[in-house]
């Protein structure tokens, strides 16, 4: 049977914001944000909710004190148990306290400790989460890192779906692809040794498709046989989040929902130019689209 699942990504809780930072970000409305989330997919009744990271705004930029990141905590999960469905997520570089630098606390909060955790969904789904964190990576490395560990851990998992007819679904917080050329600039977002996750990837035969958060643009795109998602932030313009349907025939369908907030997705739209906006939401095949995984179709018909 088909599939269905919401994807969403970096809404950035931050209680009592004094100001909204860089755009898009709303961060003086995150509570009213956070409010919407489970209401909206909730009423979707997907099979599953799987969040990309950043769910606090800790760490990095945002020099909380212990106190404020651990009610921020409490008032994300406590909100995140009124899924009506299972909830998985990963860390961002901003769920971690900013005094200590420790993810210690998101870990134990969302059983989120390990390198790379693999959700069996069903018998022909499972889920890979990539904490591209843990071991002790902290703020000071925002892109996170793929080590050999994730590396040995998704090719045994890998090893063992393919046998199984079984597709994957990985996420971790940073990209793997630039949106840039060479010639333009440094990279932005990367996590550290992207080109080896990107050589894993194409030989890992039972991972259909990639999903990420952290520069908060809707992109999509297909790379040798699989797919890459990269998504737009809770906090801001646009607003919204993944509806995801896989099909039996090896189909990939998305569709973008915003959420229920019109002034609050005017207010962001408002801080940006029309040009920096199209970015954040990207085309429309990036927000609206079906496409055919041959991995998917390939599993799913044996």
């Amino acid at each position: 049977m088909p599939v269905k699942f919401v994807y969403l990504t970096d809404n950035h809780y931050y209680p009592d914001a004094p100001k909204d930072f860089g755009a898009p970000k709303m961060l003086t409305q995150s509570d009213r944000i956070l409010e919407a989330i489970v209401p909206a997919i909730n009423a979707l009744s997907p099979d599953f909710v799987l969040h990309g990271g950043d769910l606090l705004c800790g760490g990095g930029s945002f020099d909380w004190d212990s106190l404020t990141y651990d009610r921020a905590l409490a008032d994300v999960r406590r909100t995140f148990d009124g899924f009506d469905t299972p909830f998985y997520c990963i860390p961002g570089n901003h769920d971690c306290d900013a005094q200590t630098g420790s993810f210690e606390a998101f870990d134990r909060a969302f059983d989120t400790s390990n390198a790379l955790s693999v959700e069996r969904i069903s018998s022909k789904r499972w889920v890979a989460r990539a904490n591209v964190y843990s071991d002790g990576v902290g703020m000071d490395t925002p892109q996170g890192v793929w080590s050999d560990r994730h590396d040995a851990l998704l090719r045994e998992a890998d090893r063992e779906a393919v046998g199984a007819d079984t597709a994957i679904i990985l996420c971790l917080h940073t990209w793997m692809f630039s949106d840039i050329s060479p010639d333009q600039g440094e990279p932005k977002g990367l996590v550290e040794n992207a080109d080896r996750l990107v050589a894993t990837l194409s030989d890992c035969a039972s991972v259909i498709a990639s999903f990420h958060g952290h520069r908060h643009l809707n992109r999509i795109f297909a790379y040798r046989d699989f797919l890459n998602i990269d998504t737009s932030c809770l906090v801001g313009y646009p607003l919204g989040f993944r509806e995801v349907i896989l099909h039996d025939r090896g189909y990939f369908e998305t569709r973008f929902h915003t959420l229920p907030l019109p002034d609050l997705r005017q207010a962001s739209y408002d801080r940006s130019t029309p040009q920096e906006n199209s970015r954040w939401s990207g085309q429309p095949h990036d927000r609206d689209t079906e496409i055919l995984i041959p991995r998917l179709q390939h599993l799913w018909a044996r």
